[in-house]
């Protein structure tokens, strides 16, 4: 081993960044650790199961909202981070698209809740839920990942999720106050958002007068079927939760979130790894495509092998977790394969981030938005038929089964690509 190069790298300014923003990361990650298991003490498995409805419907609304920032948007920041002009020009462009989708897609999402019997059942819930969305819409970390601004990053995350878990622990008093937390987590997301945006717009010296609405719409134009493949790929990760519900009841939809959260733990984890990583990608590769892709390998393959060791550890520990999570002895019975068996997913998903990076940083999206779309649609259907001849089982069973489909789907179009025949 080259030791210089060890004590170069400690000593380096991404070294510095990674350890800045792994912290805040992780504070994202805690949080869940604490909601969870105090939420079902206070409203129990049941009301989990609908926040988590609530949850997922924010979530894909947010998708159009965010509409491709967070790929196309910070790729684009990233590779022109010194052109101030550029970067003025993308910051008001794309927030200017996001407001317009903010404004209808609430709406849309206000008609549905009040149309649709399945929601209407639990509307005041939902409707505060979708203080996410304006959340995530004021939220500037893509903008923020895009110039590698990684201490601000952290402010956003640590403040956010901190008063996300104080409001919780003192306003989540009774069983009925379930219907708060998504709230919550929403005004937690505002406030240093608002902040954050105030910093961008006067350190990178943005005028808010030079915003065209004629680009906006044009950007709402040419990023439609990224986003679209987004929003399937948003239904893939959240909608599962919504079905268990509408077939089997809250609780166990309940019962699907306890495992859930564990799985969203390395979801999130290997996201963020991905959101770090993903300019750096990109800008290495644009510089030299061979070196690119070593760097590429490189880090997933040291990151894949920390998170395989960290499952094969919780995989061991089973019950103990799942009685942390406030799991009755008897529910642990009956929820330990589940739990094991979901465990497989987060093992698929390091695979799934590390290659669609590639396909990311070379714009590969073409092939991104008709694998995701198909890959939804399989999977909707195979989980909905999973799960009425297996149960809770069959949801994990059908996101088992699809993960292998996209990993082996990414890998035969990245082999089909002359530029990169190495892999």
């Amino acid at each position: 081993m080259n030791f210089e190069k060890v004590r170069h790298f400690i000593r380096s300014k991404k070294a510095r960044d990674f350890l800045i923003y792994g912290f805040g990361q992780a504070v994202n990650l805690i949080s869940p650790i604490i909601i969870v298991p105090f939420v079902i003490m206070i409203c129990g498995e049941a009301g989990l199961g609908k926040i988590g409805v609530g949850f997922s419907l924010a979530i894909l609304v947010n998708v159009w909202v965010d509409y491709g920032s967070y790929i196309n948007g910070t790729r684009e920041i990233a590779t022109h981070v010194d052109q101030h002009d550029c970067l003025e020009e993308r910051f008001l462009t794309i927030y200017g698209a996001k407001f317009i989708l903010l404004c209808l897609f609430l709406v849309l999402a206000v008609l549905l809740i009040f149309t649709v019997p399945f929601f209407r059942s639990d509307y005041t819930q939902l409707l505060l839920s979708l203080v996410m969305v304006v959340g995530q819409f004021v939220n500037p970390t893509w903008f923020l990942q895009g110039v590698q601004n990684f201490v601000w990053i952290t402010l956003i995350n640590v403040i956010s999720r901190g008063i996300y878990i104080l409001t919780v622990i003192l306003f989540v008093a009774q069983p009925e106050d379930y219907q708060y937390v998504n709230m919550w987590n929403g005004v937690g997301l505002i406030i240093p958002s608002l902040f954050g945006m105030v910093y961008i717009l006067r350190h990178h010296k943005i005028n808010v007068r030079n915003f065209q609405l004629r680009r906006s719409i044009a950007l709402l134009r040419e990023e439609f079927s990224l986003t679209l493949s987004q929003v399937f790929f948003a239904a893939y990760q959240f909608t599962p939760v919504m079905i268990v519900s509408y077939f089997c009841g809250n609780f166990v939809a309940g019962q699907y979130r306890v495992i859930e959260h564990i799985v969203m733990i390395f979801r999130t984890y290997l996201q963020t790894f991905y959101n770090f990583i993903y300019p750096e990608i990109c800008k290495q590769i644009d510089k030299s495509q061979p070196s690119g892709i070593r760097f590429w390998f490189r880090v997933n393959g040291i990151n894949y092998f920390i998170v395989v060791i960290m499952l094969t550890g919780i995989f061991f520990n089973t019950a103990p977790i799942l009685r942390f999570f406030k799991v009755t002895p008897a529910e642990v019975q009956l929820l330990s394969g589940n739990f094991q068996l979901g465990l497989v997913i987060p093992v698929l998903l390091g695979l799934t981030f590390a290659v669609r990076q590639l396909l990311f940083a070379f714009n590969s999206s073409y092939y991104y938005v008709r694998i995701t779309i198909l890959a939804t649609i399989t999977y909707l259907i195979l989980m909905i038929f999973l799960l009425q001849k297996m149960g809770l089982a069959g949801a994990f069973v059908a996101t088992i089964i699809i993960e292998l489909f996209i990993i082996i789907s990414y890998f035969v179009i990245l082999k089909k690509m002359e530029a990169i025949k190495s892999i």
